[in-house]
């Protein structure tokens, strides 16, 4: 299942109460595929959903939709002319947002709800997306205003013809979530998103340590060819005994860090003087090839 789907799940659950009934089938109706006089066209993947509407429409419009597979259409100018006298839009001829069905904080939740369920999307594989699709302008710019009232202010896009609002902050989408009743949902993108920034983090100190020992193996690499160069031309034997003491170390120890050679040194030596030594073998190294 995707978060989509477990979102609108959750939504599907909450209540259907007489006075949030209409504002949330404003907002599914604002959101539809297509909505005017002539038909009214809604497309719902899930059947929870679709059940969802239709019993929103028969039971307080008195319209039963027709359903085919994922659509479910009212093509009857009566009925669609009855949700227009719902809403006391009798002379519009399409249906703008009234302003004074979601003036409470309920009422407000039941019609993003029902925006979202008609025409909302989540996605979180690559960063967080959320939006809401509408193919009218004045409804997109109208729920634009609305989202604004309520601290919750989106983008707004057109793409192909289609209008969007949309997040792409996990923080803001956490909150049009809760705003709408999906408050489980909500918890859980919190969740993904602590889940992501500490598998981010241990990704980077992993790479960082890889990193660090790439070095360290290259370091050692470079130095142990170096001595054994020295002691193919006979001039490591002739070297000062600080510097052969610190061959034998690292010959011996090929695997060990600066610190661990440190450390494993028998004679109390500081990283840097330890480091200048190995530094100075490779260089006599280097010479001895030319």
């Amino acid at each position: 299942m995707s978060f989509t789907t477990d979102i609108k799940s959750e939504l599907c659950h909450v209540p259907v109460t007489d006075d949030t009934v209409l504002a949330e089938m404003l907002g599914m109706l604002l959101f539809a595929g297509q909505f005017s006089r002539e038909n009214l066209r809604i497309q719902c993947e899930m059947p929870p959903v679709r059940r969802r509407v239709q019993s929103m429409l028969s039971q307080y419009f008195d319209i039963w939709p027709e359903e085919n597979d994922t659509i479910l259409q009212v093509r009857d100018p009566q009925e669609i002319r009855r949700i227009f006298a719902v809403y006391g839009y009798e002379r519009e001829s399409t249906l703008p947002l009234n302003r004074a069905l979601v003036e409470e904080e309920q009422s407000r939740a039941a019609f993003l709800r029902g925006a979202f369920l008609v025409g909302g999307y989540v996605s979180t594989e690559k960063g967080y997306h959320l939006e809401l699709v509408t193919p009218h302008y004045h409804a997109a710019r109208q729920v634009s205003a609305l989202l604004m009232d309520m601290e919750l202010p989106a983008g707004q896009v057109m793409r192909r013809g289609i209008h969007v609002l949309y997040y792409k902050d996990s923080a803001s989408i956490e909150d049009f979530l809760s705003a709408c009743g999906a408050t489980g949902s909500a918890m859980d993108l919190m969740l993904k998103k602590v889940e992501r920034e500490l598998r981010n983090d241990i990704n980077r100190k992993v790479n960082c340590e890889t990193a660090n020992l790439t070095k360290t193996v290259g370091a050692a690499a470079r130095q142990i060819a170096a001595i054994e160069r020295l002691q193919a031309a006979g001039i490591l034997e002739k070297l000062p005994e600080p510097l052969r003491q610190t061959a034998n170390l690292r010959l011996s120890n090929p695997e060990l860090s600066l610190a661990e050679l440190c450390a494993a040194s028998p004679e109390p030596i500081s990283r840097p003087g330890l480091n200048n030594r190995l530094r100075r073998l490779v260089q006599l190294g280097e010479e001895a090839d030319k």
